[in-house]
């Protein structure tokens, strides 16, 4: 079997020995006839199957089937086939994605790492070279016995290590292997790990000198899980050639407070480069994502992973309303909504969130049951055919702003701060209910991306602007609305060198701006702060003690914290000619085949589009028709609508 991922006027589908399949699996961590069988009914035809012999942090097996790496270069794949056999049995038609969980098995750990767990401990377990060594052989063993025996079957293989199977490398003290390695990367025989103590330090300032070893031992954890994803990366490649589509979990930026540095993920654009990788996976956002007035997102850039040909998948792994009733575990799994009418409001903003982005959909069933029921039963059924039916009509992003976010800038913020997380999910969360859709790139892809479909460029967390970007801000945005926030370019040859706005620091760790009667700022003190010292900037809004604190001039805006409001992100966007779809905050999604939008409001909905025509609602069904390209709908509280564009007037 051949499969690859392609493209069909914009539509991603996965393709096997020819056939175009939709990018829409099921997942499980007990897959069941009763689940396999459900899904497959319902017309998902790609499985992913774990094949893991330790537990996760429920202290309960991933697979109820068993591990197959038993012993020193010692493989039993008597499991395996039973699970390959169940799921051909209730998925006679379908074709499966094997996930090799490669942590360390008990037997191995009591053997030669009883300290070092590369599940809790991957920080310190990247360092055991036996453990990497010996992952790889069982990797290649497994791999090779599956294409041999089930090869026509398998159309891809994902791979795993470190919490929750996503790379993480734990926060846990340094064993002396790793403290030798750092001392090697430092070229210095004295250098110590920071402390947890020095680590967790709160205290001013916020960011890090790049001299720092906070700062050095953050790029030096950035390092660490990229080099053991290629390295196992390549390990399947030597075994499939490219033939068979590769996949992992790994690059969020929208981690909660404290992880992004010391759990080693902002080195991810590596992995992301990578041909040996094809697809990333990553759950859809947490918290107030997830909310019932919340808006549905992603934790990694989206349209980065697009524009290197990676294939997004957008995994659904929401505790349905059936997950509040206990499974093969005494544990009781947390449910987020109370019943199937709630479940339903955000399932179905999840799949408009992932459908506009072009991604993958990847329902997870945790531990079985969470969606029996006829109610949502049917809303896969449902659901796949609105895939399908747009996956036939051509895609392009209709997003009239680009959104740029740097992971190498997380490095010079310290851990246990929210400023990563106020850059990356609270702006986010304010820039998502402005009105108009955005596309969201890694920084340092700006010199590929096509300027022209844009009119607003947001600069997240730009502290650090390599010459290649800047070079293209120079050549590409000169006439172009840019937003910078913050402190651009601060370690990379000083603000003025980017902005034109003049600032100057501001003694206020806890300064907050005010715009049109709503707050914000950075959620804890940060230090440095900053104010706009230049009388031939138009201010926006100020500092709640009157300092100048958001202001134009010419085509550049600058806000000095994060968390801004979708009230000044929508005036900027107006201001700089992005259309706007509505002026009421909700969740919005758009591309050039449909508009969605869900609120938790009973109200009247006005949309404007930048044409006029016809649309559909696939949700609860009806045509629609704009007249002076506006049109009307009265909106039920929690109901997510869903209008495909039929027919431009």
């Amino acid at each position: 079997m051949i499969s690859r991922i392609i493209n069909r006027d914009g539509n991603r589908f996965i393709e096997i020995d020819g056939k175009e399949y939709l990018p829409a699996a099921f997942r499980s961590f007990r897959p069941t006839p009763a689940n396999v069988s459900l899904f497959y009914r319902n017309g998902v035809r790609l499985f992913q199957m774990q094949v893991s012999g330790v537990n996760n942090s429920l202290l309960v097996p991933y697979s109820a089937y068993g591990g197959v790496w038993v012993g020193d270069g010692e493989y039993n794949f008597t499991a395996f086939d039973r699970q390959m056999e169940m799921f051909m049995k209730f998925a006679p038609d379908g074709y499966f994605m094997i996930f090799a969980v490669l942590d360390m098995p008990p037997w191995w750990r009591e053997k030669y790492s009883p300290d070092a767990y590369s599940f809790y401990q991957l920080g310190n377990a990247c360092f055991e070279e036996k453990w990497v060594e010996d992952a790889e052989a069982y990797l290649h063993a497994l791999i090779t016995y599956a294409e041999e025996k089930y090869g026509d079957r398998i159309f891809g293989y994902a791979f795993a290590a470190g919490g929750s199977n996503e790379w993480f490398l734990g926060q846990i003290p340094p064993n002396k292997k790793r403290a030798e390695a750092f001392r090697a990367y430092m070229n210095d025989p004295e250098a110590h790990i920071p402390t947890h103590e020095e680590i967790k330090d709160k205290s001013l300032p916020t960011l890090l000198n790049d001299n720092s070893i906070l700062f050095k031992y953050n790029r030096f954890c950035a390092e660490l899980a990229p080099n053991l994803i290629l390295r196992f990366a390549r390990t399947i490649q030597k075994v499939i050639c490219h033939r068979k589509i590769v996949g992992a979990f790994y690059g969020y930026t929208m981690l909660p407070v404290g992880w992004l540095n010391q759990m080693g993920v902002t080195g991810y654009e590596r992995v992301w480069k990578n041909g040996d990788i094809d697809m990333i996976f990553s759950p859809a956002a947490y918290y107030n994502a997830r909310h019932l007035d919340g808006v549905s997102t992603y934790q990694v850039a989206v349209n980065s992973l697009e524009l290197s040909g990676k294939l997004y998948l957008h995994e659904i792994d929401h505790r349905t309303y059936l997950a509040a009733y206990p499974l093969d575990t005494s544990y009781l799994m947390r449910t987020e909504y109370k019943d199937e009418a709630e479940t339903l409001i955000v399932l179905r903003r999840e799949l408009c969130a992932a459908a506009a982005k072009g991604g993958a959909l990847w329902w997870f069933d945790f531990f079985g049951g969470y969606y029996a029921s006829p109610g949502l039963e049917a809303e896969i059924k449902l659901q796949l055919s609105i895939l399908e039916r747009l996956s036939e009509m051509p895609r392009e992003s209709v997003s009239e702003i680009a959104v740029f976010v740097d992971p190498v800038s997380f490095n010079y913020m310290k851990d246990q701060t929210s400023m990563p997380f106020d850059f990356t999910r609270k702006t986010r969360d304010a820039l998502n209910e402005c009105g108009a859709p955005y596309d969201l790139f890694n920084q340092n892809d700006l010199p590929f991306v096509d300027i022209e479909k844009y009119k607003l460029f947001v600069f997240l967390d730009p502290l650090e602007i390599s010459q290649e970007v800047k070079k293209a801000i120079s050549e590409k945005l000169s006439d172009k609305a840019v937003v910078w926030m913050y402190a651009p370019n601060l370690y990379s040859g000083g603000i003025d060198e980017v902005c034109d706005i003049k600032l100057r620091e501001k003694a206020d760790s806890e300064a907050k701006i005010e715009y049109k009667g709503d707050v914000f700022g950075f959620t804890d003190p940060a230090a440095p702060m900053f104010e706009i010292d230049d009388s031939s900037a138009e201010i926006l809004a100020s500092y709640t003690d009157g300092a100048p604190a958001c202001a134009k001039k010419g085509n550049q805006y600058y806000i000095a914290t994060a968390k801004a409001t979708p009230a000044l992100w929508r005036d900027i966007a107006r201001e700089s000619g992005v259309h706007i779809y509505t002026d009421k905050n909700a969740a919005l999604y758009v591309d050039s085949r449909f508009i969605a939008r869900q609120t938790m409001l009973e109200e009247d909905i006005e949309l404007c589009l930048p044409f006029d025509c016809v649309l559909e609602e696939v949700f609860d069904g009806g045509i629609y028709k704009t007249e002076n390209k506006k049109f009307r709908y009265k909106a039920e509280n929690g109901k997510t609508k869903m209008f495909i564009i039929t027919k431009r007037l």
